[in-house]
């Protein structure tokens, strides 16, 4: 999950370390760990030959994760398929897949479905599908700081190392991992848009630019995915999100009220008619009702300016219920002494 899209770093992994190294070709190996990629807590997936592993830190696979209806197999009971975007609304979803962009129909369906949930609040079914991961996220728009040389590396067929297998190159195996980063550096400073080299062998940078610079809410549609699969696996349904399509709180859409889409770290607001949720950035999910959805929506969308929409009672009761629990609201920290009482509604 962590290579495929480029976020989440695993935990055990030392700063200074490649999380995840996958070779086209195993005759790469020993090239890559001469140049001391494989470091303390390195995995390495490569191709299972039948052969012994020749390093601790290998791991055999069968299968590709570069291929369009490829399955990547792990043993004989783990296996990941890879599917393009544009295909994968039509395809029906049997066990863990990653959806790539290999093309720039791909990039426009990516867009398209984007678009619509933010107009109109309908997301693709598929991406909520909780065995569904989209790959390459730091470079369509989510926050890129987790992406990078330490996070994962693919060493093609050819020897040449990117970040995924529709990046752009980085070096050749041999190369260290301070020389991949220092290029990755390079690439990046001269864009305008979070992550040149993920996608830079697929996409023109000159459109991928131009798309997300006009779509700022971009990082902020991929959090919601992000927790719409997690509700969906929980068989929460039917969920309308704050921002994507109308609001739960009057006014707020009318009068501009909108900080909270220009920023993927803040919380997200959920709905059913019967229940809401609010998602922090972390991964901790809030159950709450609609009082004190509403609440948080107005905080995080009007700031300073909240109370014009909603209770201020409500408001310091919320503020100080979330602020205890460090999850930030788009607002001045605020801490009333010993405060911290829980919303009524919320657990």
């Amino acid at each position: 999950m962590s290579w495929g899209s480029g976020s989440a770093r695993p935990a055990h992994v030392p700063a200074a370390s490649t999380a995840t190294i996958v070779l086209a070709d195993g005759a790469h190996l020993d090239a890559v760990a001469a140049s001391g990629l494989i470091g303390p807590g390195t995995l390495v997936f490569a191709p299972d030959t039948g052969a012994p592993p020749r390093h601790p830190q290998q791991v055999g696979y069968t299968g590709s994760l570069t291929e369009p209806g490829a399955d990547f197999c792990l043993g004989e009971d783990f296996y990941l398929q890879t599917q393009d975007y544009a295909s994968s609304a039509y395809i029906t979803v049997l066990g863990p897949t990653l959806v790539r962009l290999f093309t720039l129909d791909d990039f426009a369906a990516f867009l398209g479905d984007a678009d619509r949930a933010f107009a109109e609040g309908v997301f693709p079914a598929f991406l909520t599908t909780p065995s569904v991961l989209l790959a390459d996220t730091s470079a369509l728009g989510s926050p890129g700081a987790v992406d990078g040389p330490t996070l994962r590396l693919y060493v093609d067929h050819d020897g040449a190392i990117s970040l995924s297998p529709g990046g752009t190159a980085l070096g050749q195996a041999g190369d260290d991992l301070t020389t991949l980063t220092q290029r990755f550096d390079r690439i990046n400073a001269v864009s305008e848009a979070p992550c040149a080299v993920t996608l830079g062998a697929v996409l023109p940078e000159e459109a991928r630019t131009a798309a997300l610079l006009v779509r700022p809410y971009l990082g902020r549609y991929l959090a919601a995915v992000k927790a719409l699969r997690v509700l969906t696996a929980q068989n929460v349904l039917g969920l309308q999100v704050s921002g994507f399509g109308g609001r739960l709180t009057a006014g707020l859409a009318a009068a501009g009220a909108e900080a909270d889409l220009l920023d993927a770290e803040l919380p997200l607001v959920l709905s059913t008619a019967q229940q809401a949720y609010v998602a922090a950035a972390d991964g901790r999910i809030f159950t709450v009702n609609h009082t004190v959805a509403a609440a948080v929506e107005c905080l995080l969308a009007a700031g300073d300016h909240a109370d014009q929409f909603t209770d201020p009672h409500v408001l310091d009761q919320v503020r100080s219920f979330f602020a205890a629990r460090d999850v930030p609201l788009g607002v001045p920290a605020f801490h009333p002494a010993d405060d911290t009482r829980l919303p009524i509604g919320a657990r």
